[in-house]
Parts: C-alpha cells; sequence; structure tokens
C-alpha cells in the first residue's frame, strides 16, 4: 500500500471505530470474546453489499476475535485492510480492482468463504502516468523509457499545455513555458521524446498547441517582445511538419506576447491574441501564406477582451459555432459566438466565473469561482445526443489555483469533476494523491490537459507535481488504433 492510502485508512479509522463500538452494543459478549481455534469461523452476510474501491465494509459472523491483526480479507482474490474487528464483526475497506467479488475470511489456520460476491463497481480514479517529484529541484530532460524516467526521477518542468496528434491517437504533445522543450509522448510504446526546444527558435516562451486542419501541420504560440515591442519585430506561431518530423520551425505569424493561437475547426483560420493589450486577431494564413509580412499585412484586428496584462487562451467548440475564451489572470471564461457567413466572431460575453474574483465555488455562470483556469477541451455528452441536445458538448478545464478539474456545461454550469479530495487527511487542497476523483484524488496546480476520445481518458499536465497524470475508468487498459504511423516517424 502506498503511504497516501493508508494515510487514507487512518482517517478513516476514527469513523471505522465509532461504528464498531456501536455495533458491540448488540452483542457486548461476543465483541469481547478471543478467536477460538477449536470453533469453526462463520461469516453469515456483509453490508453493503456493492460498491466502489475503498467503500467500508461490514463482514458479520462469528469467531472472528478481535485482533484484527490475525484476520485476513480477500475480496476478489485482492487482500483487503481490516481496520477493526470483534468477535461478531470484521471492518474493512473494499481494495482497488476487486471485480471478481469473492469474500474470503481467514483466521489463524482457518479460512471460510462468504455465500455471496461483493458487487464491485468500477469508478473514474486519478492515476500517474509519468513523473515525479525531484529531491534536488533538478529536471533534467532525458528520453527514453517511461520506466527509465521514473528509476532516474525525471519530471516534468512545467506541463502547462497538452494536445493529442490527430493522426496518431496514443501520440500527446506537451509544451513546457518559460524555457522548458515541447515533448512527445508515446502513450502505446511508453516514451517519450524532446521536441521543439527554445534554441531552436531562439525564444523562451512556447504556449498553446494546436493542428492545422489536415492534421499534418502542429502550430505553436510563443510569447515574445514585451508591451513596448513591434509587432514586426517579434513571433507569435511557429509551425513544425510531420513531413519535417516535426522539427526545424518556421513562423507563421508575427504579433507580441501571445498566450494562444488557434485554428477554427471549419474554416481554417488562425486566431491568436495578444497578451499586451488583449487583443484577438484573425489570420487566413491558407491565402495569404505564411510569414512576417504576410501576417502582418493581412491580418484582422477582431476586438479587445477587457484591458492591458489579461494572460488567456481559446478553446474552439468542434462545430465552430462558438469559442471560449479562458482568462487566467482574471478568472473567468467568456464565450464569443461565430458568424459562419461573415467569417467572424462576435463581442465576446461572461459565460462563468468573475472579473478579478478568485476563488472556488460551484454554481451557474457568474456565481461561479474560479481561481487561474488554464486549458479546456470539449467532451462529447453522450445523455446530451440521446436527448436530442443542440449542444453535445461539456467543457472540462483545469482550475490551477484550486488545484482541481472543473466542468461547464452548455447552459453555464459549473461542477468540480476531479481534485481537492482526502481533506480530512489535513487543511491542503493539494497534494499528490491517485484515486477516485472527489473523495481521494489530489493535484498541486493541474496546468495542461487533454482527452482522449477512443479510451475516453483525460490526461493531465500536474505542473508542481512534475508528473503526468490521466483520469480513466478504473482497470481501463487503452485501446489505440493507430491508422498512419507513427507521428516521429
Amino acid at each position: 500500500m502506498t503511504k497516501n492510502v493508508l494515510r487514507l485508512f487512518m482517517w478513516m479509522l476514527p469513523l471505522t471505530l465509532a461504528l464498531s463500538v456501536g455495533s458491540c452494543k448488540d452483542d457486548e459478549e461476543g465483541a469481547s470474546q478471543s478467536y477460538d481455534p477449536s470453533k469453526p469461523i462463520e461469516v453469515s452476510s456483509f453490508t453493503p453489499t456493492s460498491g466502489t474501491v475503498n467503500t467500508q465494509l461490514v463482514i458479520m459472523g462469528s469467531n472472528f476475535g478481535t485482533d484484527p491483526e490475525q484476520v485476513t480479507v480477500t475480496i476478489g482474490g485482492l487482500e483487503a485492510v481490516v481496520i477493526s474487528c470483534n468477535n461478531n464483526n470484521i471492518y474493512c475497506l473494499v481494495p482497488s480492482q476487486s471485480y471478481e467479488g469473492t469474500i474470503t475470511v481467514k483466521v489463524g489456520d482457518q479460512e471460510v468463504t462468504a455465500a455471496d460476491k461483493f458487487e464491485y463497481t468500477r469508478e473514474m480514479v486519478v492515476t500517474t502516468v509519468y513523473g515525479g517529484r525531484a529531491d534536488d529541484g533538478r529536471y533534467d530532460i532525458a528520453d527514453g523509457s517511461f520506466d527509465d524516467s521514473f528509476a532516474n526521477n525525471y519530471g516534468l518542468q512545467e506541463p502547462t499545455f497538452l494536445s493529442f496528434d490527430p493522426k496518431n491517437p496514443h501520440m500527446l504533445y506537451m509544451s513546457q513555458d518559460n524555457g522548458n522543450p515541447v515533448r512527445y509522448f508515446d502513450l502505446k510504446n511508453r516514451t517519450i521524446t524532446t521536441g521543439v526546444t527554445t534554441a531552436d527558435i531562439g525564444k523562451n516562451r512556447m504556449r498553446s498547441i494546436d493542428w492545422t486542419l489536415s492534421g499534418d501541420t502542429m502550430i505553436i504560440a510563443i510569447d515574445d517582445g514585451g508591451g513596448d515591442s513591434d509587432d514586426r519585430t517579434v513571433t507569435s506561431s511557429v509551425f513544425v511538419t510531420r513531413a519535417g518530423n516535426f522539427k526545424n520551425p518556421q513562423i507563421m505569424s508575427a504579433g507580441k506576447q501571445c498566450n494562444g493561437a488557434f485554428v477554427h475547426p471549419i474554416n481554417g483560420e488562425l486566431y491568436y491574441n495578444s497578451f499586451t493589450k488583449g487583443d484577438v486577431y484573425r489570420f487566413d494564413y491558407r491565402q495569404w501564406g505564411v510569414g512576417v509580412d504576410a501576417c502582418m499585412n493581412h491580418r484582422d484586428w477582431l476586438f479587445t477582451i477587457q484591458d492591458n496584462g489579461w494572460e488567456f487562451n481559446m478553446a474552439m467548440h468542434p462545430s465552430g459555432d462558438y469559442a471560449y475564451i479562458i482568462v487566467v489572470n482574471q478568472h473567468y471564461i467568456m464565450r464569443m459566438n461565430y458568424n459562419h457567413e461573415t467569417k467572424r466572431f462576435g463581442t465576446p460575453y461572461l459565460i462563468c466565473g468573475a472579473v478579478g474574483q478568485a476563488g472556488w465555488a460551484d454554481g451557474v455562470g457568474p456565481t461561479a469561482r474560479l481561481a487561474k483556469p488554464t486549458q479546456g477541451v470539449f467532451v462529447k455528452n453522450e445523455d446530451y445526443v440521446a436527448a436530442g441536445a443542440e449542444d453535445v458538448y461539456d467543457f472540462y478545464f483545469t482550475d490551477r489555483d484550486n488545484h482541481c478539474i472543473r466542468t461547464l456545461t452548455p447552459q453555464g454550469i459549473v461542477s468540480t469533476f476531479a481534485g481537492r479530495g482526502s481533506e480530512s487527511l489535513n487543511g491542503d487542497k493539494y497534494g499528490f494523491i491517485d484515486g477516485p476523483l472527489r473523495s481521494t484524488a489530489r493535484f498541486d496546480q493541474p496546468g495542461g490537459i487533454a482527452y482522449d476520445e477512443q479510451n475516453k481518458a483525460f490526461y493531465i499536465g500536474d505542473i508542481m507535481n512534475h508528473r503526468l497524470r490521466k483520469i480513466a475508468l478504473e482497470g481501463a487498459e487503452d485501446n489505440w488504433d493507430t491508422p498512419a504511423a507513427d507521428a516521429n516517424e
């Protein structure tokens, strides 16, 4: 068992002991008896009859004794942690992945199996894919297998943005801010490779990652220059191609301090921002070509979102009907609707959160509170599809300073999806704990997020834990369908 899980057990101990004391009132004499090896142990029933990992299970019967160290319980062939026992009751926690459900109790040399099986329900859980904290604070860049990196404790310096390869769904790309390179995760073969570096582009900050409609060109936003820089002298995005093995970046567009550059999913045009003034630009590189001159001569200024110094990026809805503007340092999200005839986005309006008001609160629209929302992805909700809804996508986003993953519905309802768990262990809302989404799991400043639609799994760049985390159905195995060659071949 991990230290985090053991701490969870210790947290649950007082409650379980209280239950134990209460049940003893019904059979004080039986509860005080020690295990008698001359008599058989018996299991009469258990409660509850179904549940998930860490369900508090009470097994009822006789001759269990009072020493939990002498009692072994397995559920589905996996050993459960026994919290306490008396002669008639055993209190334990259901172990992870005990799918088969057979309950076996062993005391001394005796072993007995319950007549009925526990019905184990799988749930979404957080696990760790890659990385770790380094005791010396160094996070050396090392290519190779995940296992080698774990052995050498190669963590991730600042995993701030994630994106899947549209043609190779097992390839996950990650940008790292503040002088760190783009990294390529091969999730099928469990390897990591260094891609575009700051030395390749002569710039220090790489931000968002997006793809052209063909899926053969990756666009990386570059946060370059300062507030007084001439847009012609700085780079807002670069691109690399599959044919070029995603190396040798070239300038796509110009402009200072770009936090995000994104392609419209229908018309293929590039939309990017400028942090300095809160500006949003449209650039049809397919018509005018790429590079500084093409961009400066043909880009269109669309609007300014608020004021100077608003850090933000965008997320395009798969239909192209609208986009969200994620305002990181002012803690809110806006929506801008798209006119397919004029090829223009309308004036953005607030969809959730409050300008400049950081906090954590689930709610509708402006009643919700966020704290540095960072990246988001649209995920199809099959319940919406079945109901014939017009918009069938929820929006999942990392809420960095709240240390959690949030969900935003098309109606503007914000809820907490994962993180901030196990709060009774201490007063923290952050940390590193794998497990069930809300009851147990913790993150520490999650930044990047990507969704693997084929395997119904989220991947999270957990910044201060220096790890790549995963949210998926417990015990689910990945099934990678790769119709094209590996992106790095």
